[in-house]
């Protein structure tokens, strides 16, 4: 009996030291085999919060130039390789002279095969389209317009400083977007125009993807009709990824030709196209509040971008 146990005692022994290693083992495969970091609406929707916190972003208050520092503060905990431009804006409409500023952030800096992200960080001065006409002279908070398209991309810098991007990446933020009216429309993308200008030097990126009011609960985006005319590849290949990540709220036609952000790349010979859900009822109103805004709608636009930044096969050797 006891000679029989002594190998039993071995094959319990060997056994544990055996399950002990292949827990190690699965712990080491697990950890060297973790999903990458991926895109979360959630975080995206706190980082429309934060913008919201500070109020109107308009042009020429403390407001605009606090919530600046963070943006940019943000950024560059996720990147150090991040710059500001620094311009200004004589304003009829405001009756002054205003500061505006850009920021840029690079991911992969030393590639030289690059892509462009931008949205416009700004708000609009006037309610103009506010159905209180009594209101329509007072700056919005735009959650949607502005604070969306911002937030997508904060988010994918986050997502970025953890997983290395397979071609290099520019997220822009523009300012001065929405100072335009029908009178003066010279007072629309007065960012996107100084940044093409400040960049118009360096290597072009293959193109550029603007982000506007895409965080809207029950956004569908639609092929922008400049963006087809002018560069229905960059379109084809966004909608294609899209089609691949099943993200439902991206739609195959021209539904509206807007000029955006992305018509000074165009007019520079980048291709570029506008990513914007237009047929949103709180549009330059008082209604366009956090109350609107979905996480589900900004992560799906910014898995879009992700898959954009982390699968480079549209690059040619």
């Amino acid at each position: 009996m006891a000679a029989r146990s002594r190998p039993v005692g071995r094959r319990r022994s060997r056994a544990r030291h055996l399950l002990a290693f292949l827990a190690v083992a699965l712990l080491a495969s697990s950890c060297s085999h973790r999903p990458a970091a991926a895109f979360d609406g959630k975080r995206a929707y706190q980082w429309v919060e934060r913008q919201v916190e500070f109020g109107p972003r308009t042009p020429g208050t403390p407001a605009h130039d606090s919530c600046f520092a963070f943006l940019a503060a943000s950024l560059g905990k996720f990147t150090p390789y991040v710059e500001a431009d620094t311009f200004s804006y004589n304003s009829p409409e405001l009756g002054k002279e205003v500061r505006l500023m850009n920021v840029v952030a690079r991911f992969a800096p030393k590639e030289r095969k690059r892509i462009l992200l931008g949205a416009h960080w700004d708000t609009r001065p006037w309610a103009d389209r506010d159905p209180n006409p009594a209101r329509r002279n007072q700056p919005i908070l735009g959650a949607n317009d502005g604070a969306s398209g911002v937030a997508v991309l904060l988010e994918l810098a986050q997502v970025l400083s953890k997983r290395t991007p397979a071609i290099g990446v520019d997220i822009a933020l523009f300012d001065g977007e929405d100072l335009g009216t029908e009178k003066n429309p010279s007072g629309f993308f007065r960012g996107s125009n100084q940044y093409v200008a400040w960049r118009s030097t360096e290597t072009q990126p293959l193109f550029a993807v603007v982000i506007d009011m895409v965080g809207a609960r029950g956004s569908e985006f639609w092929f922008e009709g400049n963006s087809q005319e002018r560069a229905s590849n960059i379109v084809d290949l966004v909608w294609a990824r899209a089609r691949a990540q099943r993200v439902p709220q991206f739609k195959s036609g021209v539904k509206h030709t807007i000029y955006d952000d992305h018509i000074p790349f165009l007019n520079s010979g980048i291709p570029a196209i506008d990513i914007i859900d237009f047929d949103y009822p709180e549009w330059h109103t008082h209604g366009d509040t956090l109350s609107v805004i979905d996480p589900l709608t900004l992560e799906a636009v910014g898995r879009v971008l992700l898959s954009l930044a982390t699968d480079a096969d549209f690059v040619s050797d």
